[in-house]
């Protein structure tokens, strides 16, 4: 492993004529698209003045800079007007536009000049300077290099979604998700402020929405979105719930736009609306069965929701209003006498295009607000209304479908921009939902497909994350599930793709990552902590085990006796050749202190390419782990049911006889089994035997373990092991029994499966 290099390109390294002190290294994220340095440095001191004019969005960005010197550099520096000083700060806007972001920030003789085409390009500006300043363990006093920085971002969509709806989120807690947007340039805050689960915004026409709406029964071994019931806040029982009033909206949204962050309030519609449709049982289809669906024959459905969004256009100046879309169940529709009225009248076909006159109508009411629909690229299905934009989250096929078609587009795929599913392999990392984006993955990221046709790629305005909360129940949480994804989405979406240089980026992230640390935000080390790769030479009849990080960064230590690793730990530099089982315990080291989750491990041999493992019942041939060998391949499956290398059974047992190929001396059995019930079918066996044999007919059971149910919702990884005598071994036969069926209280219905994955002797 190599210890971080930071490029001088970034570093912004210059010494003072009389070489008494050199300036921090440090980095900006996102990258400027121009960025050049020259001989010689500026300090910040108490004689500095900052010059600005006097406008009420001049005074937001005199405030962010004021603020930020004095509270890092204890430096009250005075304000003025005046254009004629020298050792000065000088922010000038020149109001040539109000979007596009664009700025220069020049550092020399005279002082700082920051210069952009809006006051919005001098925010931009100043968060650049922030950081040439920080971070502040690196800086003694304000001292800069000379420097020219001359950009504007690339894409004018650069945004996060976070949810409040399954999880309520306080008022401060969302304005430190504002905080850490504008620290990375981004301008799009999307607020999921309604689903099925919570209505979180004050409606003066329907009160019912918050003082019902707003709150729901906590019911026992149930998710959130399981068996859901609103209810009152005093009501019997554990209620869990909020909501914010018109006036927090309005602090919030002000927050954010002296941030120059758009604010988009997401309005659910036609599905996605039990809370809503608990309050209000007359839109839903049927009142007694509420299926989460407005009601698309009931013109009052319309109506209610005119009303709504009446209310919320007033707090919300921005000109998109997002009304989900997506997931619309309309089984109910096709069902209900209204809607089926409705369908004739109208001439439709089937419950796409009774979809589309929902979202058209729907947006014509919208366009009479002056305000733009923006939806899930669902609202594709049946016909898309003209003016309609489309954020696609399927992946990016609906993006390149309306593009094509003359729409504007926000990509925003789930794969990689979900920022809700894992970062990291790590067994020890936090609950989180669906697949693995990892941080290079959102780096890479490209909102323009090369399928979109070369005139119509100016409909893709850019792109955004989305962060849902199933999994997510604090700021912290969101913080880490956030960071350093942010910083990557940040200068994908900024700097020109022919400006970007990963290696550069990876090497910022080092002196971002002690930003992160001053501003006591709780970001993610998943990039860092240590994954593994395991070869076998068959010639020599060896193993070697590789260690490394995604990053490829700092140190990675390790011991062999089952001890944690300390900075004083063995330094990994070549792999690890063994030929008996070792445990290993690694762990990535930066600055002295540990980084990212450790690694802990057993590696068996597993008899190389001579074992051979017969199986009663087949594994499925869509989870098959890797083959036959998959059980003895030193590749461990993680909590998650999309994991390549567990290995599944429906219904039927697993049961195996492994031949070893050869006799060993053996003292130790494990393997593990995976059960998830908030998401999969699998569930843990009920009893499992393990016996061994030397001549293959007589066999020593070792093991039979009796496994109790486990109702939790949460993935389980259950190590079933056993040590014995140490004895000859030439034979194992390993038995799982498997439930057969679900259990009644169980989310699904029909076969449980068995997942199984290495089998580790020593």
């Amino acid at each position: 492993m190599k210890i971080i290099k930071l490029s001088l390109l970034l570093l912004l390294m210059a010494v003072t004529a009389c070489k008494r002190t050199v300036p921090p290294m440090t980095g900006i994220i996102p990258q400027p698209n121009e960025f050049t340095t020259e001989q010689g440095t500026f300090t910040i001191d108490e004689k500095t003045v900052i010059i600005v004019d006097d406008t009420v969005e001049a005074t937001w960005n005199t405030k962010e800079l004021t603020t930020f010197l004095k509270d890092n550099f204890n430096l009250n520096l005075k304000v003025t007007s005046s254009s004629e000083l020298d050792n000065a700060i000088r922010l000038i806007s020149s109001q040539e536009s109000d979007a596009i972001g664009a700025y220069s920030l020049t550092i020399g003789k005279k002082g700082v000049l920051i210069k952009g085409d809006s006051d919005r390009g001098v925010f931009y500006g100043i968060q650049s300077l922030k950081q040439l300043l920080s971070p502040q363990s690196a800086v003694q006093t304000p001292l800069l290099s000379y420097v020219t920085i001359n950009d504007a971002p690339e894409f004018k969509w650069r945004g996060m979604m976070l949810d409040v709806s399954r999880h309520f989120m306080p008022k401060d807690s969302v304005k430190k998700v504002i905080d850490a947007l504008a620290m990375h340039k981004m301008n799009k805050f999307h607020w999921h402020l309604v689903d099925g689960i919570g209505w979180r915004i004050q409606i003066d026409t329907y009160p019912e929405l918050t003082k019902k709406g707003a709150w729901r029964k906590v019911k026992e071994h149930k998710k959130p979105w399981e068996d859901y019931e609103a209810t009152y806040k005093n009501d019997d029982g554990e209620v869990y719930g909020g909501y914010y009033t018109k006036d927090d909206i309005r602090e919030i949204v002000a927050y954010a736009k002296e941030h120059y962050i758009d604010v988009i309030p997401e309005i659910e519609m036609p599905g996605h609306s039990e809370a809503v449709l608990q309050c209000y049982p007359e839109y839903s289809c049927d009142s007694n069965d509420i299926t989460g669906v407005y009601c698309a024959g009931n013109d009052g459905s319309f109506e209610f929701l005119q009303n709504i969004i009446s209310e919320v256009v007033a707090l919300f100046p921005n000109e998109y209003l997002h009304i989900g879309g997506d997931e619309v169940g309309k089984d109910s529709w096709l069902k209900c006498d209204k809607c089926k009225k409705r369908m004739r009248e109208e001439n439709l076909q089937n419950g796409e295009e009774l979809q589309s006159y929902f979202v058209k109508r729907m947006e014509r009411f919208i366009h009479s607000k002056n305000r733009k629909l923006i939806g899930w690229d669902e609202i594709l299905e049946g016909g898309l209304p003209e003016r309609a934009t489309v954020m696609s989250w399927r992946g990016v096929e609906g993006g390149i479908e309306a593009a094509n078609a003359g729409h504007d587009v926000v990509m925003s795929p789930g794969d990689p921009l979900y920022f809700d599913h894992s970062q990291g392999k790590s067994e020890f990392e936090p609950p989180s939902w669906g697949g693995y984006n990892n941080l290079l993955k959102v780096y890479d990221f490209n909102p323009v497909p090369s399928e979109i046709a070369p005139d119509k790629r100016h409909h893709i305005l850019g792109g955004q994350a989305n962060l849902w909360t199933e999994q997510v129940k604090s700021l912290s949480h969101i913080q880490y599930m956030m960071l350093p994804r942010l910083s990557a989405l940040s200068e994908a979406l900024w700097t020109k793709a022919e400006k970007k240089n990963k290696e550069h980026f990876i090497n910022k992230l080092d002196v971002h990552f002690d930003r992160f640390q001053e501003l006591g935000y709780n970001f993610a080390g998943s990039s860092l902590s240590p994954d593994y790769d395991v070869t076998y030479n068959k010639d020599t009849k060896e193993f070697s085990l590789t260690l490394q990080n995604e990053l490829d960064r700092y140190e990675i230590r390790y011991t062999l006796d089952g001890s944690a690793p300390t900075s004083e730990s063995t330094l990994y530099t070549d792999p690890i050749v063994y030929t008996s089982t070792i445990t290993i315990h690694a762990q990535c080291f930066r600055k002295g202190a540990p980084i990212g989750y450790p690694l802990k491990r057993m590696f068996s041999t597993g008899f190389g390419d001579q074992c051979k493992v017969i199986y009663t019942n087949a594994f499925d041939e869509a989870y098959r782990g890797g083959g036959d060998k998959a059980l003895f391949d030193n590749k461990y499956a993680i909590a998650r049911g999309d994991d390549p290398n567990w290995q599944g059974i429906p219904q039927k047992d697993f049961e195996v006889l492994i031949d070893l190929g050869s006799s060993a001396e053996l003292s130790y059995l494990g393997l593990n089994f995976y059960q998830d019930i908030g998401a999969t079918s699998v569930m843990l066996p009920t009893q499992v035997t393990i016996a061994i044999s030397e001549d293959g007919k007589n066999y020593v059971t070792v093991l039979d373990e009796s496994i109790a149910t486990m109702e939790q919702r949460e993935p389980i990884i259950k190590r079933i092991e056993t040590s014995f005598e140490k004895q000859t071994v030439s034979y194992i036969k390993i038995f799982a029994k498997n439930r057969a069926e679900l259990p009644e209280w169980h989310l699904r219905k029909g076969a449980a499966w068995i997942f199984v994955d290495e089998v580790s002797v020593k």
